[in-house]
């Protein structure tokens, strides 16, 4: 039983314990949810004017969040609108779940021109989390219609092989065909504004390149490309993955969500002998496939063993998917007792492979196999021969000593 007189000691211990704790439950808190600002409209907000914005709000933790709210902070310039709550109740959160709440706001008049802040939180068990995010003003209202779509994209390689890494390229347009149209009296812009585009890659293909932010304006009928480098893990099954594109607009422009393809191809370069080669030959010809669903550069095949090579390499170049090339040695065998190996190189893309493609096992020389064949077929013979000599020897035999004995 402790005395109390002996409380005072222990105090500071408790006290310690009780922070550590403290802090590690406002860790867990503070992790498990993540708040996104997704959009604003319209853009650039302007001064004396209501607007919306969207956020989003994901359990990023391993247990359902429930009793938790989210709330905008009023701060200037910006407050809610008249009628609005501040707070809102989302309920439970289950596990790795996103829902999108929009807040509608409005700007002071006075507002300044230029970037500005929100601040966005949410509060569970009386902690509050908050996060900060750029709104810009303007003194032009921009009430744009413009819209974006993925006009292509192309992938270089087409194809990858395991451990490659390839770049992604999509080109995005805004398919308006004029800058302003009239509706209800008023003109509005056909600008499309971008935030942010991300792509985002999965279990197997990882995105190297950061997302693009605050891209500016795209007018009627203009482009952009975004350009991207992604890198496939290795050991990775042949098949389609696909990574996920997020483009983010302001004022009126809707968000693109797209899966982009990227197919996985592990089949290589197959050699094969054109003819078996003879020792006493002076030459071997191979032919070289490409069996992939691709075009490879800088093909060269690779000769090693104990003999001279003429050419010392042979380089083929380009190969589209399932061509054919017969590409022929000279050589000059020093030991026949050696095999033959022929490598393949090439690049798949900006990516260099190298593979073990054929063993070659010489047959031996022309003039020894005849030699062998010829005496070979005149063993029999002399057997036969010799088999014939004894026989007659044992009759002479026989008849003297039945000569004898009379």
């Amino acid at each position: 039983m402790i005395k109390l007189s002996n409380i005072w000691r222990i105090l500071p211990v408790l006290f310690i314990i009780f922070s550590f704790a403290g802090a590690s439950e406002a860790a867990v808190i503070e992790n498990s949810l993540k708040i996104s600002l997704i959009k604003y409209d319209p853009y650039p907000v302007n001064p004396d004017s209501d607007f919306s914005i969207w956020v989003s709000v994901k359990n990023v933790g391993d247990n359902d969040v429930s009793a938790a709210s989210v709330e905008f902070v009023p701060k200037y310039p910006f407050t809610v609108k008249a009628g609005e709550n501040a707070v809102k109740y989302p309920g439970t959160i289950r596990k790795s779940d996103e829902l999108v709440l929009r807040y509608n706001l409005h700007a002071d008049k006075n507002a300044f021109v230029g970037t500005n802040t929100i601040e966005v939180g949410y509060r569970i068990d009386g902690v509050f989390t908050k996060r900060e995010f750029d709104i810009e003003v303007g003194n032009d209202v921009v009430d744009a219609r413009g819209t974006v779509r993925l006009e292509k994209y192309t992938i270089y390689p087409e194809t990858l092989m395991p451990g490659d890494t390839a770049t992604v390229a999509l080109t995005i347009k805004n398919s308006a065909s004029q800058y302003t149209i009239k509706l209800d009296g008023r003109d509005y812009s056909m600008n499309a504004q971008i935030q942010s585009a991300e792509l985002i890659g999965n279990e197997v293909i990882d995105v190297i390149s950061e997302p693009y932010y605050n891209m500016g304006i795209v007018g009627p009928g203009d482009s952009v490309e975004l350009l991207y480098s992604v890198k496939v893990k290795e050991n990775t099954p042949d098949g389609i993955y696909f990574l996920d594109f997020n483009l983010k607009g302001s004022a009126r422009l809707y968000s693109l969500n797209l899966k982009i393809p990227v197919r996985v191809d592990s089949s290589s370069i197959k050699t094969s002998l054109s003819e078996t080669p003879k020792l006493n030959q002076d030459k071997i010809i191979l032919n070289v496939a490409n069996n992939r669903p691709n075009a490879i550069q800088a093909a060269t095949v690779l000769p090693a063993g104990n003999a001279t090579f003429e050419p010392a390499e042979y380089f083929i170049g380009t190969m589209d998917p399932d061509e054919l090339f017969t590409v022929k040695f000279d050589l000059n065998v020093n030991n026949p007792q050696e095999d033959i190996n022929f490598r393949i190189r090439f690049k798949n893309g900006n990516n260099w492979h190298e593979i073990e493609a054929l063993t070659v096992m010489l047959d031996g020389p022309e003039d020894t196999k005849t030699l062998s064949a010829d005496t070979s077929s005149i063993l029999p013979v002399i057997a036969i021969f010799a088999v014939l000599i004894v026989i007659s020897v044992f009759f002479v035999l026989m008849r003297r000593r039945r000569a004898k004995s009379e």
